[in-house]
């Protein structure tokens, strides 16, 4: 049997919503729902995880039928903040909560049926904000899809609050700019 992106966000859902974990889906399946649909080829989680509960997290998701070095999985959750799984022929990326913004998107989040399975996704206002952090083109492209689809239902007072948190906070204006870019274009 071909396993399909949609597959691996049932598998990875399934796994975290058992286990209790806390998480949101994120990435370019989130978009899908909350902005427009584009193409992914993977599965994005930002997961609230301590340090000591990596090798918990891992022996659990290996008897779930995830694939991964759990060595190089927890040198490099602890390194970056991130590590890989896989399943099939896709991976599914972990980005372990880090930031303020984070703890709150996890407090907002909103349950979603996608593909007959309930996930955690953030706001959208929460998820514009984790699309610009990075400020890659895609992730401001996304930005501006949600954007478009939710226009006149944002709250505009806490995009602004929280762009300019974090770019004081990373001493960069450009995130607080590219809101501002964001949410002057006339769609």
């Amino acid at each position: 049997m071909k396993i399909l992106v949609e597959d691996v966000y049932k598998k990875v859902a399934g796994f975290l919503n058992k286990e209790r974990y806390e998480y949101i889906v994120i990435g370019g399946i989130a978009v899908g729902l909350l902005g427009e649909p584009r193409a992914t080829g993977d599965v994005d989680i930002d997961i609230l995880l301590e340090a000591e509960q990596i090798p918990v997290f891992l022996s659990k998701a290996k008897k779930a039928g995830f694939r991964f070095n759990a060595q190089e999985c927890r040198q490099k959750a602890l390194a970056t903040g991130t590590f890989q799984i896989q399943y099939g022929a896709f991976h599914v990326d972990f980005i372990i909560a880090s930031i303020e913004l984070e703890r709150q998107a996890f407090k907002r989040k909103k349950t979603f049926r996608l593909y007959n399975t309930n996930a955690f996704f953030p706001t959208p206002e929460d998820m514009v904000l984790l699309k610009i952090i990075p400020g890659r083109p895609q992730d401001l492209a996304d930005a501006e899809k949600i954007i478009m689809r939710h226009k006149g239902r944002l709250d505009i007072g806490y995009l602004k609050n929280w762009a300019q948190e974090i770019s004081a906070e990373a001493q960069n204006p450009r995130i607080a700019g590219d809101l501002d870019r964001l949410l002057t274009v006339k769609y």
